[in-house]
């Protein structure tokens, strides 16, 4: 795609909740006629989240009591719960479908979740309460679903195609990232390898504020440690769009400041168990404190702090 495209500026996720109504619009049986294509998209989109092809939509309801998308159908409700740089919090989606089954007001449709998130990371959406929202009733959406979706009726559409091109441009600077430069590495770069490289760990990875800017935090391997927990934090900061830190730190953690001091001498047993010279120890006692830190150079000194026994 040539010239500019609005989705360069429009990078929020209320501008992304516009395009998912605008495309979900085309879906509703007026436009199944003069807009073949885009019905069809549409209605595969519903089929990613588990809703059969024929499913007659009636309404798209835009942040309706704080829902971002809800689709209303024939037999189903869609919520999409949509994330740009934002993760779910406060068991929100849960919340969202207690409220619309208390309401009574769509007792006879069952309800679909969709967990969409085309920016960031994202792993797959977990239930937290499966008498309310069953896990089967879930899906999650990453880019390249998107990307797919798009992807064979690029040209049908300017809008879809000014998406579809939005995303696209955020693979191929993947792409051009150097792989032996970590400092070379976008935001997204980081998204890709630490999903490829902790395979198997049960990780996330969060953005923290702090007075400096913040950075993202991809914390992994806990284990129950003393009065608290042990794990590894991965802290990546940026500075203009480009990668400026990445900070490796074995952390440990209890429910106070208080408890945490309690277990001062096994903080330091376990300074003594990292071995490695070029660590710094640190002797800050809070809720959460690290115990030893070093900056990683390069994609082996992560690996290697992956693979450490701590």
């Amino acid at each position: 795609m040539k010239g500019p495209n609005i989705f360069d500026y429009a990078t929020s996720e209320l501008s992304q909740d516009a395009f998912i109504c605008y495309l979900l619009e085309f879906g509703k049986e007026q436009y199944k006629n003069d807009f073949s294509k885009e019905y069809e998209i549409a209605h595969h989109f519903l089929e990613k989240c588990g809703i059969p092809f024929d499913e007659k939509i009636e309404e798209i309801k835009k942040q309706y009591n704080c829902i971002d998308v809800l689709v209303v159908m024939s037999s189903y409700l869609l919520v999409i719960e949509d994330k740009v740089g934002t993760n779910e919090h406060d068991d929100q989606i849960v919340r969202y479908v207690k409220e619309l089954k208390d309401s009574g007001l769509y007792s006879d449709k069952k309800i679909k979740v969709c967990y969409l998130k085309t920016m960031d990371y994202v792993r797959n959406y977990e239930s937290s309460n499966k008498d309310v929202l069953p896990q089967s009733d879930c899906c999650s959406l990453r880019r390249e679903d998107i990307l797919n979706l798009l992807e064979e009726n690029r040209s049908c559409n300017f809008i879809f195609d000014s998406f579809y091109c939005r995303l696209s441009g955020i693979e191929d600077r993947i792409k051009e990232c150097d792989d032996d430069n970590i400092k070379s590495w976008i935001r997204e770069k980081w998204f890709d390898y630490l999903s490829s490289v902790l395979i198997g760990h049960n990780f996330n990875i969060v953005w923290v504020n702090n007075a400096r800017g913040g950075f993202y935090a991809c914390y992994f391997d806990w284990f129950d440690c003393g009065d608290g927990e042990k794990y590894k934090q991965i802290e990546i900061s940026f500075e203009d769009g480009k990668t400026a830190d990445v900070k490796l730190c074995f952390k440990f953690a209890t429910e106070s400041k208080v408890e945490t001091r309690k277990n001062k001498p096994l903080i330091e047993i376990l300074q003594n168990n990292v071995d490695d010279s070029k660590y710094t120890f640190a002797n800050r006692i809070g809720r959460t404190t690290t115990y030893a830190f070093k900056c990683a150079e390069d994609k082996q000194d992560i690996q290697n702090f992956i693979d450490a026994v701590f």
